[in-house]
This record gives structure tokens, C-alpha cells and sequence, in this order.
């Protein structure tokens, strides 16, 4: 008996055309809303590229240590400038054809910058480099001129010191996983498809409910046991959000090529843990007796969006200023719960942040279902 209410209940969601479209279809075309405006943003405003630089002497200045300089930035360890020596005229053209991000100019030994767009306010991030690289040289330079140039030894350490100055900075990598901000995006988006399994649940109550609907009023005249019948919609109920995930999750990583970090099974099973909270949300506010059936939906609807937008799916970043004022919001947000657990399987080497985000989203499941089991299984009528 169980396995045919699963069956015909699941039948009867998948042909639901509101269920079928919020659930599934929905975060598809969001995911791929998401995909096209967000597409290569990062990459295009970090990712560093060789900065092409034109170099104009104009006079007979002594070059000896800006070559040095040119030369040290240039080579293959560093390749943080390419370098190309022409005359005013030149140069003027590479950068108006931009194929120069800007140019040196020296004059009396002394570098100035010249570039195509003078407003400061939009300066690009490779002119800024190029500003910080001259301003560096700048001052390496007037720590030189006031070493005494008698003493060698003191000239040496200073030149030294300079060369060698990069050695107090170490690279670490801090994580293994992807540090792509636009992530976040991704992960509010597979937690507000779990919160929308809260429409299975709440037609899961209207099919047991007598007073709701004709299915409703054959199941209580059923013989059948009253926990068979609500654990056959239940299970049925949660089965076509979990699977609406899947295929979410199978489209983001393997059709659009998302690296969502982490392991792709834990992910999965994230949403399923999710996608039973979102259903048990729908269960908890189907099951109040004293609120309307259409004020239901309009609760269930307020709920899971304002959820999604506190986990950071409308407003980037959102979610760690509430942690600031008030963090126990992020901990009862079930939306916030999820995308914590997504973002620790990316970030951390260990699980025991994904662990309790996963155990809070029991609790909170356990909780919801036993107060909507207690709320429906007292429920009697008169007459049907």
C-alpha cells in the first residue's frame, strides 16, 4: 500500500504544471540568467594579464638602473610588464591603436606616465599597477641618491635590501577550492530550489486534509493507517524537489561548467537534506488549521524568497552582515543553513563545519515534521 501511494502521489506532482515549473524549471532558467550575466566577470576583472608598456627616452638620460628595473619586471619569473622602446610618435600611436596600456617617458632620468584615459576615476587595474611599479621605482631611487656613494659597501647593502625586499612576502594558498565571489550566487540559487519543495509539502497536507480537497475526503475514509497515508505523500513529496535538485546541480556543473567546489555527492546530498527541510516548511504551515488556504500560499511563498534573499540570492554578501548584527538569524534561516554547508564543502579541508550546518537542518526537519504529524492526526470531521 505504501509503494502505490508513493507512486500515484509522485505522479500527481510531476503533472502539477505549478509544481512542475517553480520547482524544476524555474531555477533552470535562473541558473542560466545567473550563468550568462555572470560569465567570465571574475576572470576578466582579476585575472592578471602581461601589461604591454611603451618606453620613450627623451633626452641623453642615464638609463643604466631603469633598464635594470624594465628588465627585472620583464623576465619570466615575474612577466609582469612586456616592454617596447620607440620614439614619441610611435608610441603615441600603440597607445591610441591600444596596443600599449601606457607610456613611459623619461625625462632627465626621471619616468612620467602617459595615458589614454585621463580621468583617475577610470583608471583600469593594469594602469594602476603600472602607477604603483613607477611610484616604487621612484622611491628606490631617492633612497639611492642619499647613500653616500664613496662608501660601496653601504651602496651594495642598500641595493640589496631593495632586491631582496620581496622575500618578507610568502604565497600560501589559503584554500583548494573555488574563491569565485559569483559562488555564492549558485548556492542561494540550489537553496531556494530546496525551500521551493515547501509547495510539495503543502499540497501533501491538502491531499490528506478532508476539508481541502476530494482526494483528501477518500484518504480518511480509507482503512488504511493514518501514518501510511502521510508517509507515502511525504516521501513522494520530497522525492521530486530532491530530483529537481539533481538535475539543477548536474546542469550547473556539467552543462554550464560551474565549478561549484567540493564534492559533487555531498552537494547532492546537501539538497537532499535541503530539499526535505523546504518540504517540511510546507508541511508545518499547510497542517495550522486556523489559516486560509490561499493566505498558505502567500505565506509559503514570502517565506521561501525572503529566506533566499537573506542566504545573499538577490544581494551578494548580504548574509555575512547579518552574521555581524545577528547571527542566530543566519542559524534559524534554513536557506542560510544550506548555503553554509555548500560553501564549507568548497572552502574548508575538514567537515565539521558541514556537519553541524547538515545536523541543524535535521533538527529543524525532525522538529517541523512531528508538530505537523501531531497537528494533522488530531484532526476530526463531523460528517464528509
Amino acid at each position: 500500500m505504501f509503494l502505490h501511494l508513493y507512486k500515484y502521489r509522485l505522479k500527481t506532482i510531476i503533472r502539477s504544471k505549478v509544481d512542475f515549473f517553480w520547482v524544476l524549471l524555474f531555477p533552470l532558467l535562473l541558473g542560466t540568467c545567473f550563468y550568462t550575466a555572470f560569465h567570465n566577470l571574475t576572470t576578466s576583472l582579476e585575472e592578471f594579464k602581461t601589461i604591454p608598456v611603451a618606453i620613450v627616452c627623451e633626452d641623453n638620460s642615464d638609463l643604466t638602473f631603469f633598464k635594470e628595473y624594465v628588465k627585472a619586471l620583464s623576465s619570466d619569473e615575474n612577466n609582469i610588464i612586456s616592454v617596447t622602446y620607440t620614439n614619441a610618435g610611435e608610441a603615441q600611436t600603440l597607445l591610441s591603436d591600444k596596443k600599449v596600456t601606457g607610456i613611459i617617458t623619461l625625462k632627465k632620468s626621471i619616468p612620467s606616465l602617459t595615458f589614454q584615459d585621463s580621468d583617475s576615476s577610470n583608471k583600469s587595474i593594469s594602469q594602476s599597477i603600472l602607477k604603483e611599479l613607477m611610484d616604487s621605482y621612484l622611491q628606490s631611487m631617492d633612497i639611492l641618491s642619499n647613500v653616500d656613494v664613496k662608501d660601496t659597501g653601504n651602496m651594495i647593502a642598500v641595493i640589496n635590501h631593495l632586491s631582496n625586499n620581496a622575500d618578507y612576502i610568502i604565497e600560501r594558498k589559503l584554500t583548494n577550492g573555488n574563491t569565485d565571489y559569483m559562488l555564492d550566487y549558485y548556492y542561494s540559487l540550489i537553496a531556494m530550489t530546496c525551500m521551493f519543495g515547501c509547495y510539495s509539502g503543502l499540497s501533501c497536507v491538502n491531499g490528506l486534509k478532508a476539508d481541502l480537497s476530494a482526494q483528501g475526503m477518500r484518504k480518511c475514509l480509507s482503512s488504511t493507517k493514518r501514518l501510511t497515508l502521510i508517509l507515502g505523500d511525504f516521501f513522494a513529496s520530497c522525492t521530486f524537489p530532491i530530483l529537481s535538485n539533481i538535475i539543477l546541480i548536474i546542469y550547473l556543473k556539467y552543462i554550464l561548467k560551474i565549478n561549484l567546489g567540493g564534492n559533487v555527492l555531498l552537494i547532492m546530498a546537501t539538497t537532499v537534506v535541503g530539499s526535505i527541510i523546504g518540504v517540511c516548511v510546507g508541511l508545518f504551515v499547510g497542517a495550522i488549521p486556523t489559516i486560509k488556504p490561499g493566505a498558505k500560499n502567500g505565506i509559503l511563498t514570502s517565506l521561501s524568497l525572503l529566506s533566499s534573499f537573506l542566504s545573499g540570492l538577490m544581494v551578494a554578501g548580504i548574509k555575512y552582515k547579518i552574521e555581524k548584527v545577528l547571527p542566530i538569524l543566519n542559524k534559524l534561516n534554513p536557506a542560510a543553513v544550506i548555503t553554509d554547508a555548500l560553501y564549507s564543502l568548497n572552502i574548508y579541508d575538514t567537515y565539521h563545519q558541514y556537519i553541524t550546518c547538515i545536523s541543524i537542518l535535521a533538527v529543524m526537519s525532525v522538529i517541523l515534521c512531528t508538530l505537523s504529524y501531531l497537528m494533522i492526526r488530531r484532526e476530526s470531521y463531523a460528517s464528509i
